[in-house]
């Protein structure tokens, strides 16, 4: 599943790639960038059904690890089994809490919580809520870096294999931040340097803050 493909990196770029950096982008740098987005918003994001066994912790509030929670089909406490509703047994909510009600969550021995539940967004199964657009243009835009660092590097070779310098044969590598000749001057965009940087730019950061995992009770 992705949060975008590369007609959407494409698209954010105007540039129109050929279809090896359309293989390249689909089978690689999107695929890092998404778990790199992962990673910081905290949960897989992509919809599924999930069962985590948790230890009761004499609290009124449990957590799911995944977000955005759509329904929780089965809880049970000590191998009883719980009833939703605010007159029963347990509320859910979207964040991944889970309150008791009328009294804690029972501590009597460990991994006596069992809930199954389902979370996520659709990101192509057809199922889950609707990925918001965060999402994709913030994958987008990422992956257009990534892909543009490469493409100022490669720019500046020469065709066929690069080769390495030894004492026989210089390399024909060339790596550049800028170039003049005369009064005409150019500076490069990316590079190596650029591979090093971090993925997720502050304004992609602060674009998908919203959505990553925080605990409000």
């Amino acid at each position: 599943m992705a949060f975008c493909t590369a007609a959407d990196v494409e698209t954010f770029a105007q540039i129109d790639f050929n279809s090896a950096l359309e293989t390249v982008l689909t089978n690689e740098i999107i695929p890092i960038v998404e778990d790199v987005i992962r990673d910081y918003l905290g949960y897989d994001v992509d919809y599924a059904t999930h069962t985590e066994t948790m230890s009761g912790n004499q609290t009124r509030e449990l957590f799911l690890e995944q977000r955005p929670v759509i329904a929780v089909t089965s809880v049970t406490e000590d191998d009883s089994t719980l009833e939703y509703g605010n007159q029963k047994d347990f509320l859910w909510y979207e964040n991944g809490r889970i309150r008791r009600i009328g009294t804690r969550w029972s501590f009597a021995h460990p991994d006596n919580i069992v809930i199954t539940y389902t979370a996520g967004y659709d990101t192509g199964g057809g199922y889950g809520l609707p990925l918001p657009r965060a999402f994709k243009v913030a994958t987008a835009r990422a992956a257009a870096r990534v892909l543009e660092a490469s493409l100022v590097l490669s720019a500046q070779q020469e065709p066929g294999e690069i080769k390495a310098h030894s004492s026989t044969e210089a390399s024909n590598f060339t790596a550049a931040d800028s170039e003049s000749l005369g009064d005409y001057s150019i500076q490069y965009v990316g590079n190596l340097g650029m591979n090093s940087i971090a993925i997720l730019s502050a304004a992609d950061l602060q674009l998908l803050g919203k959505f990553r995992k925080n605990f409000f009770i």
